[in-house]
This record gives structure tokens, sequence and C-alpha cells, in this order.
């Protein structure tokens, strides 16, 4: 049994345990959420899996975060995905759906370096990608990073969600289909801005 045990943690990706780690080393209060919480159904379609929820203890407005992977097919590699949570009260009204995301153009395509970001927007986000489009530490962020798509939450979920692909600077393969993903704290304080903005605009909206 415990060779089994040892043979199945091994085995499994560590995603998760690499960004918890991460967080710690930059001074951030985390905990590992017991596997099967509910935040782990948060945008996890039926083709991905959840590597289960990172509790955020400090004093921010991100207060978890659940990571998404797709595992890899015959004809695409894994991907993994990042979802900051951010549990404020927000419309069950799918009309008042709010969504900004960046777009990372490239002086040459695919392999050519990220030169500016363009950010892209539903009928109810036009303020907000304003408000980010005007932001160097936002523009910066993705730059850095990877592609950003905020968005508000409705139904099942209350608040917003910044997701976010680590592709930049933040990635790199750990070679034991894991992920390993870095941010530094200015990172860290700049996703906070961006759901403080959030936060704000729905206050000017009520």
């Amino acid at each position: 049994m415990d060779f089994l045990k040892k043979l199945k943690n091994n085995t499994r990706d560590k995603s998760r345990d690499n960004f918890y780690q991460h967080l710690i080393t930059l001074g951030i209060d985390v905990s590992l959420a017991e596997r099967g919480a509910k935040e782990e159904k948060l945008l996890n379609p039926w083709h991905r899996r959840s590597l289960g929820v990172i509790n955020i203890n400090s004093d921010s407005l991100i207060s978890y975060i659940n990571i998404i992977k797709r595992d890899r097919s015959k004809d695409t590699p894994p991907r993994w995905w990042y979802y900051f949570g951010i549990p404020s009260k927000t419309s069950g009204n799918k009309s008042d759906y709010i969504e900004v995301k960046s777009t990372r153009i490239k002086s040459f395509p695919v392999f050519g370096k990220v030169k500016s970001i363009r950010w892209d927007f539903n009928a109810n986000g036009e303020i907000l990608a304003e408000k980010f489009t005007k932001d160097s530490d936002i523009n910066s962020l993705s730059m850095d990073l990877g592609n950003i798509k905020v968005q508000s939450l409705h139904e099942n979920f209350s608040g917003y969600s910044i997701e976010l692909e680590f592709k930049g600077k933040g990635a790199k393969s750990t070679g034991k289909g894991a992920k390993s993903t870095t941010l530094h704290i200015n990172h860290w304080n700049t996703l906070n801005k961006i759901a403080k903005i959030f936060i704000e605009n729905k206050k000017t909206n009520l």
C-alpha cells in the first residue's frame, strides 16, 4: 500500500504544490484547501480538471486560486489555467456579465517578442478596458506572464475571476508533467490592483 501511495504521489501533477510554495517565498500567507472544495468547480468544464485550490489567508481581495489543467492528448500538449477568485456580491442576471481580456501583440507571430497589449471587452467592459489600457503595471503583468481574462461571476459563484495562463517569463516546464510558475511581489500586487478596480467599478454602478 505504501508503495502504491508513493507511486501515485510521484506521478501526480504537482503544479498546485509548486505554486503554493512559491507564494510562501513571496511572504503571502496561504494554505492548501482540502480536495473537493466547491471552488474547484469555478470555471472548470468537463474536459478539464481542477488540481485543487490554494486559499489566500493574507489581507487580499483575492481569496483563493483554482488551478485547472487540460491533460495532454494525442494532438495537443497539456495546458494550465490559474483562476484568482475575488468574492463579492454580483448580479444574478447574466446580462450584467463583464469580460475584459488581453491579447499580447508580438513583433513576429508565435516566436516574436511581445511589443504591446490590446484589451478586448464585451458590452459591459469598455470602461474597465480603458482603465487597463492606461495602466502600465497591468500591461506589464500581461507582457511578463501571459494573457489575462477578467470576468464577473454569476449564478453558482458571486464575484470576479482573474484568469491567467502563464506563457511569459513566469512559465517553465518541470519535465515531470507539471507546471512551474513564478511571479514576483509586484505581479501579485498588480493582480490585487485589478481586483480593486473591478470592485470600485461595481460600486460606481450601484
